[in-house]
């Protein structure tokens, strides 16, 4: 009887031992970079998205500041759709000056350009300038938060939930280093952010006349010569973060570090990811949403015959370096479509293929308007086709 227990419990030993041994080893072959001393990682190819390095990059923490990603993204497309200006003006609210944390040291009462609240935001991290958006985009900052989490559903941020627009610590104020990816990949289309996120001093001259120097929390601006853009943040709670971007070679990589344990970490980690990243991986561009296809598409009913059809959106492939990888598209679409087509009117889609296998279908959409035909057009192409 005792024999049988001693080997009952040899057995259990044995099965901890290699249970233990195999979590490690899973852990290494997923995760080359797990001497950085950060609580969460990512690194990601921006075009693809494709993820090339990454760990607890769904680990909900508090990110600090990196949430101002998403009130400049907001502002950004207001911006964009025309329903604000950056000339327009905000004016700073009191609850906006009381701000704790960075700030631009905006007077309350006083009202302010939106690209100088946006500047300040994107370059200092100004959490009254932030406050200040919030308030003139949605009428208060409890009600931008709504957009705020809204906005992050659309761009499928699903461990990400917003309280505020400043990133000061709240009961439940979290995202994740893949969100936070997410969000700063959006970011980059606007040049508007990638002129304010590339300056390293400047002086915000308030309607007094009083000045406040600006200078950007991202060092890497200054010291890493492929930064393109990035967010800081740092709290007790959060410790020090980082999102940033960097583009080198047509690669275009985002890296997040989240729960650094000091300032410095932040930077020289995320430097250490894009390396990694620029050494060993590159892409290729297999469709371009600014070129059509070389086939058309025949209109039935329309004051045109035919239209040229595109790609929604760029497609971008990566690979490591050294592979050798076959991409072929394949096109799908109709022989023939009825009028009335709306210019961007989706009409197919066009097949990515790595290798002989499916990857991604990208979908194909209508370059050009085409108003039905009405019955002076049916008349004239009659005639036309006596004529010949």
């Amino acid at each position: 009887m005792k024999r049988k227990v001693a080997v009952i419990l040899m057995l259990i030993v044995c099965l901890l031992v290699s249970t233990k041994s195999f979590t490690v080893n899973a852990i290494n072959s997923h995760d080359e970079f797990n001497k950085l001393s950060c609580g969460s990682y990512l690194l990601m190819d921006s075009d693809s998205k494709t993820v090339l390095s990454s760990f607890n990059e769904h680990a909900r923490m508090p990110v600090a500041s990196i949430c101002k990603l998403m009130v400049t993204l907001i502002t950004l497309e207001r911006i964009e759709s025309g329903e604000l200006s950056m000339d327009d003006e905000m004016r700073a609210s009191e609850h906006a000056c009381d701000a704790e944390g960075s700030q631009a040291f905006l007077d309350a009462g006083s009202k302010y350009k939106v690209s100088n609240l946006l500047k300040s935001v994107i370059v200092a991290s100004a959490n009254d300038s932030s406050i200040v958006l919030a308030e003139g985009i949605a009428g208060s900052e409890k009600a931008f938060v709504n957009l705020m989490n809204e906005r992050a559903k659309e761009l499928g941020m699903k461990n990400t939930v917003y309280e505020n627009a400043s990133g000061l610590n709240t009961d439940n104020q979290h995202s994740t280093a893949y969100d936070s990816a997410l969000v700063l990949r959006e970011i980059e289309r606007f040049d508007i952010y990638i002129k304010d996120a590339s300056i390293w001093m400047d002086n915000l001259i308030h309607p007094s006349g009083r000045e406040t120097e600006l200078v950007n929390t991202n060092r890497l601006i200054r010291y890493y010569e492929y930064c393109t853009g990035g967010k800081t943040g740092f709290t007790d709670e959060a410790g020090y973060c980082l999102a940033s971007s960097a583009t080198k070679d047509g690669l275009n990589l985002i890296a997040v570090v989240l729960n650094c344990k000091d300032s410095q970490s932040r930077f020289s980690e995320s430097i250490e990811l894009f390396s990694h990243g620029f050494a060993n991986y590159q892409n290729s561009h297999i469709l371009s949403a600014e070129k059509c296809f070389d086939k058309t598409v025949k209109v039935v009913g329309g004051k045109e015959n035919s239209i040229c059809v595109r790609p929604l959106n760029d497609y971008f492939a990566i690979d490591k370096k050294g592979e050798k990888s076959t991409y072929e598209t394949v096109l799908q679409v109709p022989n023939r479509v009825g009028a009335p087509i709306k210019k961007g009117q989706e009409v197919g889609v066009c097949l990515v293929l790595k290798n002989g296998v499916i990857i991604a279908e990208v979908p194909v959409i209508s370059e050009s308007n085409v108003a039905k035909q009405n019955f002076s057009d049916v008349m004239r192409k009659i005639v036309n086709g006596w004529a010949l």
